[in-house]
């Protein structure tokens, strides 16, 4: 079984600045976004799912199984996780229970790759993130 908690450095954006704009976030601020290289940091204790940027600081708590409020940016969504072998999916909705975002976290020896997937006026763009475990 693969290790998933663990400390992992992004190396790679595909279709993340596309990603950016698609969801409304200002051109300036999502190029600098997209040139961010921090860390990502995944922690698994019981049911409880932890995972932290430090660049810029965020920290999603949430729980295997369970609804919990989230806050992205500045969107208030309901947030469900779930792990199925070495991958983690979050799927959020909007307080209205519209579709918002998809988080695909698939994890292997060597690091992790994650999907995001946004819902945004009838149309879908996803984008994709590559860490190296460190």
């Amino acid at each position: 079984m693969v290790q998933i908690t663990g400390k992992y450095k992004l190396a790679e954006n595909k279709n993340f600045l596309e990603f950016l704009l698609a969801v409304g976030m200002p051109e300036e601020k999502a190029k600098e976004e997209n040139k961010i290289t921090g860390t990502f940091d995944v922690k698994i204790e019981g049911k409880k799912v932890s995972m932290e940027n430090d660049t810029p600081p965020y920290v999603s708590n949430l729980v295997l199984d369970e609804e919990v409020d989230e806050k992205l940016e500045n969107e208030e969504l309901k947030s469900t996780t779930t792990l199925s072998g070495n991958v983690i999916t979050v799927t959020s909705n909007t307080k209205n229970g519209e579709p918002a975002v998809t988080r695909t976290y698939s994890f292997s020896d060597s690091g992790l790759e994650t999907t995001i997937t946004a819902y945004r006026d009838g149309k879908t763009i996803s984008a994709q993130r590559i860490y190296k475990r460190v």
